[in-house]
Parts: structure tokens; C-alpha cells; sequence
């Protein structure tokens, strides 16, 4: 599913200190953090390195028409803040068999809680457009795409002052 080194990380809790010392410095504009004097280049490729998740060539789409997946959307109860984390995790409980729904909801799952946390406990139905068919999730730009949502995160945090950062956090605290 290109995830590859993924399930290989070892950490555990996020390090909320330092997490805050790591983003407060990160230039956005130039996409660099500036550690000991040094400035470190970020970007997709090193977040594809150090979280082992690939790029496999294709753009995520997020929008589509509906009804391409209304049985994804019925299954996991989609509101209009999209779809609970809590029900991602029921279902991968009670999943038997590795077949396609198990990769969707497993793939949501991993975004929604590792590689795009959003803020809240709901993430945006909108990927499912890029996950329905299952034999692509491999070939999409994942760690490009969670980069930018990362940066974008960092953005909204500091223009907008919020408590918390949107976004693969754990990028910035894990080394290899």
C-alpha cells in the first residue's frame, strides 16, 4: 500500500515540548528548520525517507462525484465533518480478511492518526476518492501530500494561533 517502513518506526509518545520547540522553528516559506545555527532542508522526499511512506507518482484527488463513494461513505456513517475516528477503529477491529474495504478503512486509519492528523477526531471523506480503488493507494503522491498538509499545518498554527499543529508532527521529532 506503499507504506512501507512505516510499521518499522519505533516511538512512542509525541514529545509535545519538544514538537513545539521543532515547529516554532520551521521557516514555511522556504521550507527549512533552523537547528544549532544550521538550516535543514524539508521536504517531501526526506518525509518519504524518514516515515517510509512512498511516492508513487500520482496526485491525490480529493473531489469527485458522490456517488462513487456512497458505499464508503454509508459504511463508515460520513457527516459533514466527515468520517469518526473512533468508527475507522471498530471496523479494523472487527476486520477478518485483507481485502479492499480493510485497505481503505486501514489507510484512512493511518491518516487520520498518524500521517495527516487534523485537529479534531474526524477526517475529511474527501480522501476516499483517492483510496476507492485500492490496487492505486500504492502509486499516490502520499508523503508529497502529507508534507504539504504538515506545512500547511504549521501555517494555521502560527498565523492562527492554535493549541494544536495539523499535520505528521511525529516527521519532525523521529530521526533515522
Amino acid at each position: 500500500m506503499g507504506l512501507g517502513r512505516l510499521i518499522q518506526l519505533n516511538c512512542g509518545r509525541l514529545k509535545r515540548k519538544l514538537c513545539s520547540w521543532l515547529v516554532e522553528r520551521i521557516d514555511t516559506a522556504s521550507c527549512t528548520i533552523e537547528l544549532n545555527g544550521s538550516k535543514v532542508e524539508l521536504s517531501g522526499t526526506s518525509f518519504s525517507y524518514i516515515m517510509g511512506v512512498s511516492d508513487g507518482g500520482i496526485p491525490l484527488q480529493l473531489e469527485g462525484d458522490k456517488s462513487r463513494v456512497a458505499e464508503y461513505l454509508d459504511k463508515f456513517n460520513a457527516t459533514s465533518s466527515g468520517i469518526n475516528i473512533k468508527r475507522l477503529s471498530d471496523i479494523l477491529r472487527n476486520c477478518r480478511k485483507a481485502d479492499d474495504d480493510f485497505k481503505v478503512t486501514f489507510m484512512l486509519f493511518t491518516l487520520c492518526t498518524i500521517l495527516c492528523s487534523p485537529i479534531g477526531v474526524h477526517i475529511s471523506s474527501s480522501f476516499l476518492f483517492s483510496l476507492i480503488h485500492s490496487n492505486c493507494i500504492r502509486k499516490m503522491n502520499w508523503a508529497t501530500f502529507c508534507f504539504d498538509r504538515l506545512m500547511q499545518g504549521i501555517i494555521r498554527y502560527k498565523e492562527d494561533k492554535l493549541a494544536y499543529v495539523g499535520g505528521c508532527v511525529l516527521y519532525l521529532e523521529v530521526k533515522k
